[in-house]
């Protein structure tokens, strides 16, 4: 759901406000940044001849004309086209380059008061382009190569002022053009605007903020930021903004709350979004810049396996162009592998860090650090998986005999109700001890006990919402969809434990990392009452 007052109602309230009433502010600049988005191939020139945005909206809105951008990026050339504010600004050096290796987009836009603004698009839905996102953590990309290129071009044809931004991907381009164009051409940028857009990666520039940036760059993120905090330079604080969304979906920013002509603001973010900053920064800080290739060329291979060239068509293919995905994650180098295991020792440290650790160790923390125990032994030694899955499943059904025998012989059940579920227990403490004390029995039996505990976990978690014991709808969702895999995987390992290969072991491995991981990361912020104040 998107706000009553965003940048559509600042389009419609404000928008009949001359830009000779009312100077250029930093809703202006979200709007421009924003406008880069759209495709206008032949409406607009890639060279200094010029459109107003009212024309090129007669053009772009005609029937003859193949409109293929969202219903909001349309929506807002509607309300551009119409506003006395942006209607006569004139449009040119438009280019869109999408190929294999490289997404870029830019326009320049000159607004009626001779303000000359330059707009960078954001990564789109391509493949390509979310892996120059990821590819900026490791190497200059091709897109901000031309992003420099492109300023040095279009300034070279004056010698007027210019203002530069971008959201997302299309900020980091503007302040990387800005920082790599000649210095005559850099005192002519004088203020450059980043909407929840990446930094620029020391390691790879060797190039602090100096004091131009810190003069002309202005930040703006939402609440909940991860793509806006990556590579963030310190002495340059953002301004963050309020968005009606939840979560990452923040990075929208036709979620941002907007009032009058200016954001509604936050004094602090997200403190869930500050942990997964400080998880991600330790991580990829940790990392190599090798490391950081392997891991981006692996994964977008992986991705690309599933027959998929855009974000939006990975699940085209169902289950098959999944488990592609999958199989070719298992096939990654050993330095793939070794950031994967990174991210678990960054998150640790982090909990160290925050002096938590009692805390954590909580029932249901607890099954999350199984999870990921178990994952990891998948993926290193998938010959023993096998033995593990038994020992940690015996042990499992062990404890949970013993503490559904106590419940049962306490609860308000019928006579021959509490003597078939005591039963039904004792029959799974009898197992789970014969399990342990024999070691092929443990092999030859730890496809089947698996899934019988599987099977009757989906059981458990079912009846803990049948009986009204989980509260909210969000938490009865996620344990009824976590009961289903369970029963579904059950059947699967009992009817066929065949199934249970060294890849698909390895791939099990890979799902139970990412679902422990989320697990703890919940549980971290269900007990948040309980930390040290200074810590929450």
């Amino acid at each position: 759901m998107y706000p009553d007052n965003n940048i559509f109602s600042y389009l419609k309230w404000r928008g009949d406000i001359h830009l000779t009433q009312a100077p250029f502010n930093d809703i202006d600049a979200l709007v421009l940044a924003i406008f880069s988005y759209l495709n206008l191939p032949g409406i607009v020139s890639d060279d200094g001849s010029t459109i107003t945005v009212e024309a090129a909206a007669k053009k772009y809105f005609s029937a003859d004309y193949y409109r293929n951008d969202h219903s909001y990026y349309q929506k807002l050339f509607k309300l551009m086209a119409r506003a006395e504010r942006f209607k006569d600004a004139k449009l040119s050096y438009y280019v869109n380059t999408l190929t294999d290796q490289t997404q870029f987009s830019a326009i320049k836009i000159q607004l009626s008061n001779g303000i000359n603004f330059i707009s960078f698009r954001g990564t789109d839905d391509s493949l390509v382009g979310w892996k120059e996102d990821f590819e900026i953590s490791f190497k200059t990309t091709i897109a901000q190569k031309q992003a420099a290129s492109y300023l040095t071009k279009v300034m070279g044809k004056d010698s007027e002022d210019y203002l530069l931004g971008g959201h997302s991907k299309g900020g980091n381009l503007a302040e990387y053009a800005a920082l790599n164009v000649s210095p005559s051409l850099q005192k002519r940028i004088t203020d450059i605007y980043t909407f929840d857009s990446p930094g620029l990666a020391q390691e790879v520039e060797n190039q602090l903020p100096d004091e131009y940036l810190r003069s002309t760059l202005h930040r703006f993120v939402p609440e909940f930021s991860i793509i806006g905090r990556l590579f963030e330079p310190e002495d340059i604080p953002p301004t963050i903004v309020d968005s009606t969304r939840k979560t990452v979906s923040q990075h929208d920013a036709f979620s941002w709350e907007i009032t009058g002509s200016h954001f509604v603001t936050r004094k602090h973010r997200n403190p869930q979004a500050k942990v997964y900053n400080q998880i991600i920064n330790q991580w990829i800080g940790n990392a190599t810049l090798q490391e950081r290739e392997s891991l981006t060329n692996d994964l977008f291979n992986s991705l690309a396996a599933s027959g998929a060239t855009k974000i939006n068509e990975l699940g085209k293919n169902g289950v098959g162009g999944f488990g592609a995905i999958l199989i070719s994650l298992t096939n990654s180098s050993r330095r793939t592998r070794f950031v994967f295991g990174s991210l678990i020792a960054s998150f640790w440290q982090m909990i160290k860090d925050l002096e938590i650790t009692k805390i954590l160790f909580t029932p249901d923390s607890i099954v999350g650090w199984v999870l990921v125990i178990l994952g990891i032994i998948s993926l290193t030694t998938p010959q023993y998986a096998i033995r593990a899955f038994g020992a940690i499943v015996a042990f499992a059904g062990i404890g949970f005999s013993v503490k559904q025998i106590l419940e049962t012989a306490n609860s308000a059940l019928y006579k021959k109700q509490k003597q078939f579920f005591i039963i039904s227990y004792l029959l799974i403490f009898a197992l789970s001890i014969a399990l342990l004390s024999n070691n092929r029995l443990l092999i030859f039996l730890a496809h089947y006990f698996l899934g019988i505990f599987l099977i009757v976990y989906s059981y458990v978690r079912l009846r803990q919402i049948i009986l009204h014991k989980v509260p909210g709808i969000f938490k009865k969702i996620i344990i009824c969809i976590e009961a289903v895999v369970a029963f579904a995987l059950g059947i699967v390992v009992v009817v066929n434990p065949k199934y249970f290969n060294k890849q698909s072991i390895i791939i099990v491995g890979i799902l139970l990392i990412i679902y422990g991981f989320f697990k703890l990361v919940e549980e971290l912020f269900s007990q948040r009452k309980k930390m040290p104040t200074h810590h929450r």
